[in-house]
């Protein structure tokens, strides 16, 4: 089978549930379509995991790209001066993704050893924009946050990942007629219309899986592409 996640969010007791609850085996494929990182408490953990499983695919989310940017500052030999040596530019970049909860990822990547800060640098670096999958009966666009700029005949190679990571949809418009796309990012909490608040949503071709995992009226998704069946904890 064919399962998707996104919005882990550093909740690794909730992502080991999940892995329980479908019987995730050495056959099935787990595509986790971004931002593993930030809010929650195990981040690294998270990444570990899925680094050791042949048959799990990361895409980039909005926060893997700060976290990026962040944690190559902060590999290797860590001063206790290091602010005064950032730019202006820096710091700010550093600011805007602590505001967006980079502070269990910064704890977590700086505790590690050098060879497991590459490893983990490494990997983020690894993670695909976007990926195409067929699965059951249909053919799926699976997209962090969405196609900020949408345009029918642009190829998908030729959108900045900025477009990728951190647009939002409009449900009530389709990208394609004949391709479902499956995103996170925007909780479906706050999608405008969503009769079930907390749980995917789908409209026009879209598909919305990012439950809220880290909020407290939140729950983790998980949907079988092969059988539309959600999974929650």
């Amino acid at each position: 089978m064919t399962y998707v996640m996104s919005d882990l969010h550093g909740a690794f007791n909730k992502y080991i549930a999940m892995l329980e609850k479908i019987d995730f085996g050495a056959e099935d494929e787990l595509y986790v379509i971004g931002d593993v990182v930030d809010r929650g408490e195990q981040p690294m953990e998270i990444l570990f995991d899925m680094m050791n499983r042949a048959n799990v695919y990361p895409l980039m989310g909005n926060h893997e790209v700060m976290a990026l940017n962040g944690l190559k500052l902060l590999s290797g030999d860590i001063s206790t001066d290091i602010v005064n040596h950032l730019s202006s530019e820096q710091l700010e970049m550093m600011s805007a993704w602590i505001k967006i909860g980079a502070t269990s990822t910064i704890k977590g990547f700086t505790a590690l050893g050098s060879d497991e800060q590459t490893e983990i640098l490494e990997y983020i670096s690894g993670f695909l924009p976007y990926k195409k999958v067929s699965a059951g009966r249909n053919d799926y666009l699976l997209v962090h946050a969405g196609i900020d700029g949408f345009e029918p005949d642009k190829p998908l190679d030729e959108y900045p990942i900025d477009a990728l990571v951190w647009g939002r949809i409009d449900y009530e418009i389709p990208y394609y007629d004949d391709i479902y796309t499956v995103s996170g990012h925007t909780p479906t909490q706050g999608i405008q219309g969503n009769p079930r608040p907390g749980y995917i949503f789908r409209a026009n071709n879209h598909i919305a899986i990012d439950c809220g995992a880290c909020r407290r009226d939140g729950r983790l998704a998980c949907l079988c592409l092969d059988t539309l069946e959600e999974f929650y904890v």
